[in-house]
Parts: structure tokens; C-alpha cells; sequence
């Protein structure tokens, strides 16, 4: 099972990333692992993800791939930007996180994001998650990434981004085989 099929997402259903989630695979020129591995024609980020992302130093390269509305959606821009009125009232989140999940709480939506205080309240809120971890380790027993793509990933996103995985995390995404 992969993709979708794993967290019980069809395939007409939305695909949400949140900032640091987005920015990690970005920033390790990985971005099309999402919409690969979930057989999506886009994903969605909220409005105030892209306002954050507005912010990086990498954003005009990361522009390249935004949609800002449905109608501009092809091959080439296939992120979306959705705006999304809040209704997580949890102050140790930032606009982002909130917008997210209260975005994946109203489309029943899988939420791809790494914050474990954000993870816990969307949780609370019945709205399903998945870490970078996670998803990798999803990546891998789909076989959608062989044992040296596993290890290139976990060579850049701790080079690139100082990404730190826990051990036994590394463990399963090393234990594979081609």
C-alpha cells in the first residue's frame, strides 16, 4: 500500500503541507516526492504557509511551482495556495499551523506536517497526520525510494537542514531493501 491508500486518503481528496515540511524537502531539491508518491495533481498549502514561505531566502526559486488559484494549476505549478478562516484557537501555534489544520479539518484532508505541538492539536481535532519521517518511511515501503535514495534523503536533510531523526527512526529507514 502506498501513497493515499496508507492514510485512507482517496484520491479526489487534498493533500495539505505545512511550512517546515514543504521547506525541508525544497530545500533538498526533493519537492516532488509529495505529489509523486500521493499520484497527486497538486497539493494545497494555506495562505498563511505561503506567507511564511514568502519570507525564505529560497522563495523566488520555490515561486516557480505556486499556483494561486485553481485555474492556474498545470504540470508546472502544482502547489496550491488556499486561504482558510481559522478555527484552531491554540496560541502556541503560529497563522500557519492553525490555517493548516483547520484547513485539513474542513476538506478531511491529510495534513504533511513536523510540529509536534501543531501534530498533537490537529490530532485533537480528528485530522490525520504525517511526518517527515512518516512519510518517508511510507516512501519506502511503497519502494517508490530505493535503500541509497533513503540515504541520500537523510544525508541532505541533516546537511541542509539540520534535520535530526531519531535513532530508531533512522534504523527502519536504513533497514531496506532494494
Amino acid at each position: 500500500m502506498k501513497g493515499r491508500e496508507c492514510y485512507g486518503v482517496s484520491g479526489d481528496e487534498m493533500i495539505i503541507v505545512d511550512t517546515g515540511f514543504i521547506s525541508s524537502l525544497f530545500k533538498i531539491s526533493r519537492l516532488e516526492l509529495i505529489k509523486r508518491h500521493f499520484e497527486a495533481e497538486y497539493v494545497v498549502i494555506p495562505h498563511a504557509v505561503f506567507e511564511e514561505l514568502s519570507k525564505t531566502v529560497f522563495f523566488a526559486e520555490l515561486i516557480q511551482f505556486i499556483a494561486v488559484n485553481e485555474d492556474s494549476l498545470d504540470e508546472k505549478h502544482w502547489i496550491l495556495v488556499k486561504k482558510a478562516e481559522i478555527e484552531i484557537d491554540e496560541e502556541k501555534l503560529g497563522s500557519g499551523e492553525k490555517e493548516a489544520i483547520s484547513l485539513a479539518k474542513k476538506h478531511n484532508a491529510l495534513l504533511l506536517i513536523d510540529d509536534r505541538t501543531a501534530r498533537s492539536v490537529a490530532k485533537s481535532e480528528n485530522v490525520m497526520t504525517a511526518t517527515l519521517p512518516e512519510f518517508l518511511l511510507d516512501c519506502k515501503d511503497a519502494r517508490s525510494l530505493s535503500k541509497d535514495d533513503i540515504s541520500i534523503i537523510i544525508g541532505l536533510l541533516e546537511e541542509k537542514d539540520f534535520y535530526k531523526f531519531k535513532k530508531e527512526v533512522l534504523i527502519r529507514l536504513k533497514d531496506c531493501e532494494d
